[in-house]
């Protein structure tokens, strides 16, 4: 290999790890100190502002943790009935499918007795088939 496609390299690759390490550090935050006037403080149970650290906690929303049924398969259900029966469509049964990937290797064949992991709706409706 000529030296100026060596050097070309090393000079590429390095530009390349510095570009990667400036936008690594934006999403960083920068590090807390707390000096020993605020350390005082704390002891007596106040605090003072940090820069940089919003004073108000942000609002957060409580959201419900999703319920996961279970399901035993019978003879003659498929993904396509379960999804008509749990979410009222068939258009779950890529929802269903993936909730048990370790248990069915398929989506058209679900052995009689496997028990199924039904989870909720997504919240978002599955897209559609037709164009």
């Amino acid at each position: 290999m000529p030296n100026d496609a060596r050097l070309g390299l090393v000079v590429g690759v390095t530009l390349v790890i510095l570009v990667a390490i400036l936008f690594a550090r934006k999403d960083t935050p920068a590090p807390v100190t707390v000096s020993a006037q605020n350390s005082n403080l704390s002891k007596v149970g106040l605090s003072a502002p940090v820069p940089g650290v919003p004073s108000v906690p942000p609002k957060t929303i409580a959201t419900a943790p999703p319920r996961v049924r279970s399901h035993k398969v019978e003879e003659g259900e498929t993904l396509m009935s379960l999804s008509k029966q749990y979410y009222g469509d068939t258009n779950h049964v890529g929802h269903l499918f993936r909730a048990n990937q370790d248990r069915i290797l398929a989506p058209d064949r679900v052995p009689m007795g496997t028990v199924l992991r039904i989870p909720d709706a997504p919240a978002t409706p599955p897209p559609s088939l037709d164009r």
